[in-house]
């Protein structure tokens, strides 16, 4: 799940386990080619400049907010219903964790579009959730 909260900034759900080799094996692309190319791009530019949100919020923020979820509410201006579906999500699976991104910080504007476009979206999330 990626939610934006601001202009090129998002929070996405991400299983923990997930490592480069994995994301790969998952994309089922060949040993060389231009798929694993394009695909070790894409690990890079979501994992590049990741920060695990709910780590930040007990370190600089459990004092100032009660929870988490009010964190999120108040801090990133998320609506109530994306909360709602973002701990949903998060609960289904302890492996899950919250994280946020710059969607561009990686340097390459049209990979990150292409991530998350509409045709790709959710073969990402599957691969970004460990599904299947």
């Amino acid at each position: 799940m990626k939610l934006t909260y601001d202009f090129y900034r998002s929070i996405l759900v991400i299983n923990k386990n997930l490592t480069k080799d994995i994301f790969l094996g998952k994309a089922a692309v060949k040993e060389s080619g231009f798929a694993k190319e394009m695909f070790s791009r894409m690990y890079d530019s979501i994992f590049s400049e990741l920060i695990d949100l709910e780590r930040e919020y007990e370190k600089y923020y459990s004092k100032e907010y009660e929870k988490f979820e009010v964190f999120l509410y108040k801090k990133y201006n998320l609506e109530a219903e994306g909360i709602e579906a973002l701990m949903d999500l998060k609960a289904k699976n302890d492996d899950y964790k919250i994280y946020k991104m710059e969607d561009y910080s990686y340097g390459d504007y049209s990979l990150g579009q292409f991530t998350f476009s509409e045709t790709m979206y959710d073969r990402i999330m599957n691969i970004l959730l460990l599904k299947n």
